[in-house]
């Protein structure tokens, strides 16, 4: 069982935040197949919900600098790191593009910061999924609505998305993965999908 953990904050007020990126598309690809289930397990910082009999959701309820308590919580029960997968927004990956990475430093993403004081490593995998060209001030980037033109883009990346999803749920080779998704012509991209996440913090 693989369990994505969809960085975010909580509440209608940030659901359709550029923040949200990662939880936004596992609600669209839930949707799409009726999928509506209750908790299976409730922590403290958030809860667990089947997907399918191969994919579980850790969705914390906390903001985004705290994502880790859930995590750390998760880990109690018996749900391990290397069972992780983080959905999270990159703003040095353009907008429409992702990138699975099996480890890393934070790059100055306060939610992968939590998760990794929390668990201590940085050995999690991870879906960055691309919301730039980023601008400045980031904060109010980050947290800013989608515009139009974004919809679209975000739209378009229902189905690789959903791709990624099938093809996670039928291994257990991640670096297998990394290089079937990487290309980014599975992003429906031209082009390099960019280098590794940049310094400033969001």
């Amino acid at each position: 069982m693989w369990t994505l953990v969809p960085l975010g904050n909580p509440g209608p007020d940030y659901q359709d935040t550029r923040h949200n990126l990662g939880r936004l598309l596992l609600q669209r690809w839930m949707a799409d197949r009726n999928l509506a289930p209750a908790p299976s397990r409730r922590f403290p910082s958030g809860a667990l919900y089947p997907l399918t009999d191969r994919l579980q959701a850790l969705v914390p309820n906390t903001y985004m600098n705290l994502s880790g308590e859930a995590c750390a919580q998760a880990e109690s029960a018996g749900i391990y790191p290397r069972r992780l997968i983080l959905l999270y927004d990159d703003k040095d990956l353009p907008l429409g593009t992702g990138r699975f990475r099996l480890n890393g430093s934070d790059g100055g993403h306060n939610g992968l910061r939590s998760v990794f004081e929390c668990l201590g490593t940085q050995d999690i995998a991870r879906l960055r999924l691309g919301i730039g060209p980023f601008q400045r001030p980031l904060v109010d980037f980050v947290l800013g609505h989608w515009t139009d033109p974004e919809w679209e883009r975000i739209e378009a990346q229902d189905a690789p998305f959903a791709r990624f999803l099938e093809r996670l749920g039928a291994t257990e080779d991640l670096g297998g993965l990394a290089n079937q998704v990487n290309p980014a012509e599975f992003w429906g991209q031209s082009g390099n999908p960019g280098p590794g996440s940049g310094d400033e913090t969001a």
